[in-house]
């Protein structure tokens, strides 16, 4: 029952929390260098979190469909989008307009 929840907490932290992590933060900096939307971190998290789930079901024999395990790195690909989105949309803004932010 328990890998149906999660799985090998070691696969969740490489591929999930690391690959994943790193891909959503490229994600995040493209988005906000083409100085598109927040909006679409849903769409580009799809995606991302299908691939996290792919890599760990065909390299580590992890449950494909378990609920949490396929929920988890969605919520995790858009929040890193997102902060990342932030940060660089931050920074961005300052080099573009420096006069409103003195």
């Amino acid at each position: 029952m328990d890998s149906f929840i999660m799985g090998d907490p070691r696969v969740f932290i490489g591929v999930t929390l690391v690959l994943g992590g790193l891909a959503s933060v490229a994600s995040g900096r493209a988005v906000a260098l083409g100085w598109r939307s927040l909006w679409l971190m849903p769409l580009y998290g799809l995606p991302l979190a299908f691939a996290m789930r792919f890599l760990s079901w065909a390299l580590f024999g992890e449950p494909l469909a378990a609920p949490f395990a396929a929920l988890l790195p969605f919520v995790w690909s858009v929040s890193v989008q997102a902060l990342t989105w932030r940060l660089v949309h931050a920074a961005l803004n300052r080099r573009q307009y420096p006069w409103l932010t003195r």
